[in-house]
């Protein structure tokens, strides 16, 4: 799959190279109905949400499951957030540590690990092993990171993140637009959950009306200090330029952007362009904290990360929704 989103892909109506692609969504359909066909979901004694999406990135998952998992301990779950662990190529789960490095478990579950105390974290994409070793460590609810499309584990509850701005994009399943899956399966989800701010998430969406959604804002937590400074922000993230018009959208002052593939392992070369850049303007050199986890360790003090947040108050009613519908209110 693409590491970054085609600009096709979220055009109103699909391209000339969208319907040239439209062959292999297809053949692609295919395959994700075959793989779900021929797995038997593996149930288990503790409730298993899944976080998951019906398109490619840019919803704001991490920051949701961070949240999520925070109010949930709160509520006295003992929680543990399965992943596969993009680029590890991992099969047998781990179970994450703050120190591990992002080549072993991957930037998402680094991020996970830093943010959240006395949760398990487990990379692997044998998720029924690492559902099973969480469970034998105490684990009584298990959140299911980009579960939407995992069949190997039966879910209680399927939450599904779409992006306020970019909704549905084309319409179209990968490689000639955004989606996983038809947008017809939306539905199959329990509860929807539209992120950030916009109007393509807002129109035109198969979702049944009898069933639940909200709405989740994010928030750009700035360190003290970088207001009014010039700023060189770069980022490797689904959709780039949401992080850069969040950073003008608070007011800062960004005199230059730069963007990679998404999950781009950062070479040193082009982190001493950047730092190059950032000091012949007099300006500080931001980052998204999830890119933060990629930057090897002589970097991370030359770079600001700005974490992305949701205030836990706001989403108490989309907690109370979902452990209402698996009947754990």
């Amino acid at each position: 799959m693409p590491r970054n989103a085609p600009s096709f892909w979220y055009q109103p109506r699909p391209s000339g190279l969208a319907r040239l692609l439209l062959p292999l969504s297809w053949l692609y359909g295919v395959g994700v109905w075959l793989h779900r066909s021929t797995t038997w979901p593996l149930q288990l004694p503790v409730p298993v949400i899944s976080i998951g999406n019906i398109t490619l990135g840019g919803t704001g998952k991490t920051p949701v499951v961070i949240c999520l998992a925070r109010a949930l301990q709160q509520r006295g779950y003992v929680v543990a957030v399965l992943l596969r662990g993009y680029g590890t190529k991992r099969r047998e789960p781990v179970l994450v540590t703050p120190s591990a490095s992002y080549a072993e478990v991957g930037d998402e579950a680094l991020e996970y690990s830093h943010q959240l105390e006395q949760v398990q974290i487990w990379v692997g994409s044998n998720r029924r092993l690492g559902a099973r070793r969480a469970i034998d460590q105490g684990a009584t609810l298990l959140l299911l990171d980009d579960g939407l499309q995992h069949w190997p584990l039966a879910r209680d509850l399927d939450v599904t993140l779409l992006d306020a701005q970019h909704g549905l994009g084309n319409g179209q399943v990968f490689p000639a637009g955004p989606l996983r899956e038809p947008a017809s399966h939306l539905g199959r989800a329990d509860l929807l959950v539209v992120t950030g701010t916009g109007a393509g998430g807002e129109t035109q969406l198969p979702w049944p009306s009898q069933k639940p959604r909200c709405s989740v804002h994010f928030r750009l937590d700035v360190p003290h200090g970088l207001q009014g400074r010039p700023l060189v922000a770069f980022c490797g993230i689904g959709l780039p330029q949401k992080f850069f018009q969040a950073l003008s959208g608070r007011g800062l002052r960004v005199i230059a952007q730069e963007s990679f593939p998404d999950h781009h392992p950062y070479a040193e070369a082009e982190l001493e362009h950047l730092v190059a850049v950032a000091q012949a303007q007099g300006a500080v050199l931001v980052t998204t904290s999830k890119d933060a986890n990629r930057l090897p360790l002589q970097y991370r003090s030359k770079v600001v990360p700005i974490p992305l947040s949701i205030d836990p108050v706001a989403l108490d009613p989309l907690v109370e929704q979902m452990l209402g519908l698996i009947g754990h209110a």
